[in-house]
């Protein structure tokens, strides 16, 4: 089984369990060309002359420029969709590891691509927009043209065709804004017609997010199903939590204090107050919460590798077990066939392939899961027949 996902950061194809990277040309053109701004600038805050006048400082954390957002495949290639900082696109590859020249079908400020899910030359998109909100669009390839078929003040991610090609199936979450601060609404699967052109929910929980449907030819539905949360505070909106807080105030305050102390030594005097710390230290800690961060939730991975490895997971992710992949028949019943998930796709046997964050494994028909290669924070997974 040939295997296409990404990081994120990069694009893998895995196979008898070993990975190759394909390299989008895009996305390295656009980092070298960030680096080189970088670089240029940094004169002005290094060296005697940034000494001299007080602004020297530490080369602060960067972003990474460019991220892979969704993955398809497309004839005997695949397509890819990137964010290029505030800008971004949909462009064609082929499977060489070689970081040729790709195709490209569109990009641009206004083009904020996400997911997309393909079918011939149907593709489905998720569109972004700086306000927090997104939408689903349709493109008919080779034509960069796309028509958005979802409105409103609302987030529609993870767009993927039913059997028939008939319905896109979504998910879909309202959102409340007070002032500048946005919140959503629980997510909920819905679906779109492509022929009457109407869009419904198929399924909503008040309780629970319901994320990536997907509909096999059984007629079956799947999801991903985890608890809730209209923030990451909201946990600790209780009595112990408040209690908590009030008992730790002095040592948080004084241990901001020596922390402030600290960047200040260091940005000033190049040298931490400890003499364990090291800028690079700073630097990989905070790189290393950075990548951490997992669809607007901070992902607590040491946390939720113990506790999986604790209940006797063989294969320990660092996903939280109450985030499963959920089978709901045509007549309502359901049925959860793994813990701990990051995304999944469907195979054609009635198999599913899933990612947990550090592995990505093969749940067969029969129940049976084995491991098909080891990889961390793989999601947008396709199969590649």
């Amino acid at each position: 089984m040939k295997l296409l996902y990404t990081n994120g950061k990069s694009m893998y194809l895995a196979e008898s369990g070993k990975e190759i990277e394909l390299p989008s040309y895009r996305a390295i053109q656009y980092r070298q060309t960030i680096e080189q701004i970088q670089q240029n600038k940094l004169w002005k805050t290094t060296g005697r002359g940034a000494q001299f006048m007080g602004v020297e400082a530490p080369e602060p954390m960067q972003e990474d420029a460019a991220r892979v957002c969704g993955l398809a495949l497309y004839k005997d290639e695949f397509l890819y969709t990137l964010l290029l900082d505030a800008s971004g696109g949909m462009y064609r590859r082929t499977f060489s590891e070689k970081p040729e020249i790709e195709g490209h079908i569109c990009s641009g400020n206004e083009v904020r691509l996400g997911e997309i899910a393909s079918r011939g030359d149907d593709v489905a998109a998720c569109l972004s927009y700086p306000n927090g909100s997104s939408h689903i669009a349709l493109f008919k390839l080779p034509s960069s043209a796309y028509t958005q078929v979802t409105d409103g003040d609302s987030c529609e991610t993870s767009p993927s065709w039913s059997a028939d090609g008939r319905l896109v199936y979504f998910s879909t979450a309202g959102i409340a804004r007070n002032g500048g601060q946005i919140a959503y609404a629980p997510r909920a699967a819905a679906s779109y017609n492509v022929n009457t052109e109407r869009m419904e929910i198929v399924l909503e929980d008040e309780k629970h997010d319901i994320l990536s449907p997907k509909e096999d030819a059984a007629g079956n539905l799947y999801f991903i199903r985890q608890p809730y949360r209209l923030s990451e505070e909201e946990d600790n909106v209780s009595f112990l939590g408040i209690l908590k807080d009030v008992l730790l105030f002095p040592y948080r305050l004084v241990k901001a204090f020596i922390g402030f102390l600290n960047v200040f030594s260091i940005i000033y005097g190049r040298e931490p107050l400890n003499s364990s710390g090291r800028r690079s230290d700073i630097r990989t800690k905070q790189k290393s919460e950075k990548e951490l961060f997992f669809e607007g939730r901070i992902l607590e991975a040491e946390k939720n590798l113990k506790e999986n490895q604790r209940s006797g997971d063989k294969f320990a992710g660092i996903m939280s077990r109450n985030r499963v992949l959920v089978r709901r028949a045509p007549d309502g019943t359901e049925e959860v066939l793994a813990k701990a998930v990051m995304d999944y796709t469907l195979c054609t046997d009635g198999s599913v392939v899933y990612s947990n964050g550090a592995h990505i494994l093969h749940r067969k028909a029969d129940g049976a899961v084995e491991e098909l290669v080891k990889t961390r924070m793989a999601r947008n997974l396709v199969i590649v027949d």
